[in-house]
């Protein structure tokens, strides 16, 4: 039996979209920054308290894409190659846990906590840029400030800004190489996202080393 002429048009239509489907069925990465490496407390229970956040991002890195500089007001965004869940949420809790470990204390807590909550020094910070530049190098830009949340006064406000060389994201040949090594169909290949998910940590380590410098100045004044 034939099949009829709306039957055939029917298949001529979908064809297009099954093939298209199959053409971007690549595998989504996940990410995130990492902490310091931690070490045993040497203080007792009385150790500084620190609250840390709000911190507010810009709308564009709000998103679970990575985000890259393409040009000087160009951005892309990495659709298979993401955060595992919020970039504002990870930056405070590795920053709170970098905190921790910077100034050798367990009393932290992250915004927003308990009203009964011990914190002697909050911190807020504004990010303004926190992605990878054109050139491979990424960047963190911030406005941060450390509150007394007693009666909050701003104890100290300050803008910073670090620069991490990174690494070169790939050509679009290598970010196939890359995918199909993900999916196992591949040789192993080295993942240039996650080269600047560890960049950027290292810049948040950077600004988590001044800020804990910032906490030991104001608490020893």
């Amino acid at each position: 039996m034939r099949p009829s002429l709306s039957l055939l048009l029917v298949a001529c239509m979908l064809l297009p979209a099954a093939l298209s489907g199959c053409a971007t069925d690549k595998p989504t990465r996940l990410y995130r920054l990492s902490a310091l490496e931690q070490k045993p407390l040497t203080t007792s229970a009385r150790g500084v308290a620190i609250g840390v956040g709000p911190i507010t991002l810009p709308k564009y890195l709000d998103r679970p894409q990575m985000v890259t500089g393409v040009s000087g007001n160009q951005l892309a965004q990495a659709n298979f190659d993401q955060w595992g869940g919020e970039l504002n949420d990870n930056i405070t809790r590795v920053l709170a846990s970098n905190l921790s470990t910077l100034l050798d204390t367990d009393r932290v807590s992250l915004y927003p906590w308990k009203d009964q909550a011990p914190v002697d020094y909050q911190v807020t910070m504004d990010v303004t840029q926190f992605e990878q530049d054109a050139d491979g190098k990424t960047v963190l830009s911030a406005f941060w400030s450390i509150v007394n949340p007693k009666d909050g006064s701003v104890m100290m406000m300050r803008r910073s800004t670090y620069r991490d060389p990174g690494a070169p994201l790939p050509s679009p040949a290598a970010a196939e190489t890359g995918s199909a090594a993900a999916s196992g169909n591949g040789p192993p290949a080295v993942d240039p996202y996650d080269a600047v998910a560890a960049a950027m940590s290292r810049d948040l380590a950077a600004l988590s080393r001044d800020i804990a410098g910032a906490i030991a100045e104001l608490k020893s004044s």
